[in-house]
């Protein structure tokens, strides 16, 4: 569902049930400015805030630190942390919303936004829909108006750790530079495998390529060829009931049947066997 923010000034807040505000994410308001006036908030604000701007540029003070935001740009408020922002080139329009919940911190700090601050985003236009979208489901009318925009603000914290830039580059964009070497583990990890080889394929270094895996997926490369032989050795117990763990080992690329049952134990917290057992294989 997609409408436009509607072109006139606008705030809303969302009445919320005892239910809503136990909600991991929840909405506490949003709304639009066609020329944002200038906010200062010694105090801070107590919730979480994104604003994305729309059109013109302003600056945005948090302590000593004064910050540029420009049209394309979004920038996060923590909670009660004193702060500044007006327009240095008008109109500056911005649509806004603000929210709570215990896993609002994680999601933004898995998008790499650890403080307040100006963001640049990869994909400007996403950020917005899914604002308006938020916009438009408070005016929907629909039962569970607060579960439904929870929904739909998760959706905006996920997108955004995605297309949000630190140091240059997006999660999203990293993550198609990983593709190539992604595609290799899947064809190849019943054999032996590398970091050379891994780098290889996109003609990076070793150490580009973890730093890579890093920014794209909070994982080592090497992790991430054993969660993928791991994942294939369940396919195999599923396929074929009958076949052994030193043949599954080997199947999937492992050396030896005790490191594999040590790395599946690792990453599926029981043993390959007790997995067979659970899952009703023989």
């Amino acid at each position: 569902m997609k409408q436009e923010v509607i072109a006139i000034d606008t705030m809303v807040f969302p009445t919320l049930s005892e239910t809503d505000t136990a909600l991991p994410v929840y909405l506490t308001s949003i709304g639009h400015w066609s020329n944002q006036e200038s906010i200062d908030r010694p105090g801070g604000y107590p919730h979480f805030q994104w604003l994305q701007v729309l059109a013109g540029a302003g600056e945005l003070r948090i302590g000593d630190q004064k910050m540029t935001v420009r049209a394309g740009q979004g920038f996060c408020l923590f909670p009660n942390e004193q702060h500044e922002y007006y327009s240095t080139q008008e109109p500056w329009e911005i649509i806004w919303m603000s929210f709570r919940g215990d896993l609002t911190e994680t999601l933004f700090q898995q998008a790499g936004i650890t403080q307040s601050g100006v963001y640049s985003t990869a994909d400007h236009d996403m950020i917005v829909t899914h604002m308006k979208n938020i916009y438009a489901m408070t005016q929907s009318g629909r039962s569970f108006l607060g579960l439904e925009c929870s929904k739909l603000v998760y959706m905006f914290l996920l997108d955004l750790m995605k297309v949000i830039l630190v140091s240059s580059h997006s999660v999203e964009q990293n993550y198609l530079k990983l593709q190539p070497v992604l595609h290799y583990i899947e064809a190849h990890y019943h054999g032996l495998i590398t970091i050379k080889d891994l780098a290889a394929c996109i003609d990076v270094t070793p150490q580009y390529l973890c730093l890579l895996f890093k920014k794209a997926l909070k994982m080592r490369p090497m992790a991430y060829v054993n969660r993928e032989r791991v994942n294939r050795s369940k396919e195999l117990m599923f396929r074929e009931s009958d076949i052994r763990m030193h043949e599954i080992a080997h199947r999937v690329g492992f050396d030896s049947p005790s490191y594999f049952s040590s790395v599946f134990r690792q990453l599926e917290g029981l043993s390959p066997e007790q997995f067979k057992k659970i899952h009703g294989m023989r």
